[in-house]
């Protein structure tokens, strides 16, 4: 492909998807530490105490809370000073999934999300950064994006072969286009290890999420967990086989009778390139039998390479040095976005005031 086709593609991909990369960098930036941001706003925050309840007691004490109805997953909070999310399926409306906020601590529900999650700072940027609010299709979508922001990073690349002759170069006080040139390359090739990091993670999620595994339309079977049954004794029994195993989610049964339920979480002493919810074990319903088992540590490197795409998309895998890093790094394709729109205006601009300035002799 010639040096020009590249380049045309290149903008017209980067034209196509300017606006969504601008927004998908503003969100992912705010996401890195979008739950301390909504701590501080004191958005569904709690009171900090010693000891969390045990499981079982916040489970019954949750159904004494709620209409009657089936929990489909938990999630313990990361942070001390956040409610737990349960999401939960009433028996009246089954195909209607609410997520209820439950403090640890007292086991009281002190509130409930809207389906959308546009109560919730974090839920709200989450859902905006992901899907756009449009469900299965925005996902769809955003991974679409993913894959033109790849190929604009390799473009790039391409186009500005011989980048270490200005790879720090900013010409403030040139012409707006030279300027805006200078910093999209800037952006471009000095962040270009970040772009392929958040287009290869972003991109794969999609891709195996919509294409790759495709799921049915959900049906829902209600009480397939036994208020009776011990979620703790299946906690302990799964610290026994992963060792250092610390809770981060629980899968209820709540689409067939076969389904196992699913305790998952991590290590405590896992690296940071393990996702909080890498390693797991899932148990039979009934018998209590293990069903399978998932130990991180113990998986093939392809395995724990996928599993690292979380911590490396979010940039928690060197706790606030990575985080700060990709609070900084999250804003370049918005910025990209700004400068690669405005190179193309200013450029049509100036074609056009040439243009004009031709007399008509001359062109005849």
């Amino acid at each position: 492909m010639k040096a020009k086709t590249w380049y045309q593609v290149h903008m017209v991909l980067g034209i196509l998807g300017a606006s969504f990369l601008l927004v998908l960098g503003l969100t992912g930036s705010l996401l890195v530490y979008g739950k301390e941001i909504q701590s501080l706003t004191g958005s569904h925050s709690i009171l900090v105490e010693r000891d969390r309840l045990p499981l079982d007691t916040l489970y019954k004490q949750l159904l004494d809370q709620i209409p009657e109805g089936s929990i489909a997953g938990w999630l313990v909070s990361d942070l001390k000073d956040q409610a737990d999310q349960v999401w939960f399926h009433n028996l009246e409306i089954p195909s209607h999934e609410s997520v209820y906020l439950i403090n640890p601590y007292n086991g009281k529900v002190i509130g409930k999300l809207k389906e959308d999650r546009s109560d919730s700072f974090y839920g709200f940027l989450l859902v905006l950064h992901y899907s756009l609010f449009l469900g299965g299709v925005g996902y769809f979508i955003t991974g679409c994006i993913a894959f033109i922001y790849l190929f604009l990073a390799i473009s790039g690349i391409k186009l500005y072969k011989r980048f270490w002759v200005s790879l720090f170069r900013l010409r403030w006080k040139e012409s707006k286009q030279i300027l805006f040139s200078d910093l999209h390359k800037f952006v471009g090739i000095n962040a270009v290890w970040f772009h392929l990091i958040l287009a290869i993670t972003g991109g794969w999620w999609s891709l195996r999420d919509t294409v790759i595994q495709r799921f049915p339309e959900e049906k829902v079977v209600h009480h397939l967990w036994a208020r009776e049954d011990s979620i703790n004794q299946l906690v302990e029994r799964t610290k026994i086989e992963i060792p250092g195993f610390q809770l981060g989610y629980i899968s209820f049964p709540h689409h067939s009778k076969e389904e196992p339920i699913g305790i998952y979480g991590n290590r405590f002493n896992s690296p940071g390139w393990e996702s909080r919810y890498g390693s797991y074990i899932r148990y039979n319903v009934k018998s209590k039998n293990l069903f399978d088992k998932v130990d991180m540590a113990k998986e093939g490197f392809w395995n724990q390479v996928l599993d690292s795409f979380r911590p490396l998309h979010f940039g928690t895998f060197a706790n606030h040095f990575s985080k700060v890093v990709w609070v900084i790094g999250g804003l370049s394709p918005a910025i990209l976005s700004i400068s690669g729109i405005s190179i193309f205006y200013i450029k049509r601009k100036n074609k056009r005031r040439r243009t004009q300035k031709i007399p008509l002799s001359s062109s005849v």
